[in-house]
């Protein structure tokens, strides 16, 4: 688990990542996660006043679950037949975002 108190936060997952769990109060969140070969790979991010972008890899099956609460939610990823990611972000007072990595 990782966790920032006021300030923002820049991830790089490792190389085969499995299950990762993020947090953050007063400051966002920013998550590169490269591909993984991971069965049932996902990442649960927490925000408490701040957005959270979380990059995939491009072509990746995403599953979005939690909620936000006075915020929005957006999946800009062209799925393909990769792998899925589960992403469950719960978020208060700020926006989950997932999008393409350009790398």
């Amino acid at each position: 688990m990782d966790f920032a108190l006021v300030g923002g936060r820049q991830i790089t997952l490792q190389q085969g990542w499995g299950h990762e769990v993020l947090a953050s109060v007063l400051g966002g969140t920013r998550v590169k996660a490269p591909a993984t070969t991971f069965p049932e790979a996902s990442i649960t991010v927490v925000t408490v006043v701040g957005a959270t972008l979380i990059q995939v890899p491009r072509g990746s099956r995403i599953r979005l679950r939690g909620f936000t609460l006075f915020g929005g939610r957006k999946i800009d990823v062209r799925s393909s037949d990769d792998p899925e990611i589960t992403v469950r972000a719960f978020s208060l007072f700020g926006s989950v975002t997932v999008n393409e990595s350009l790398d």
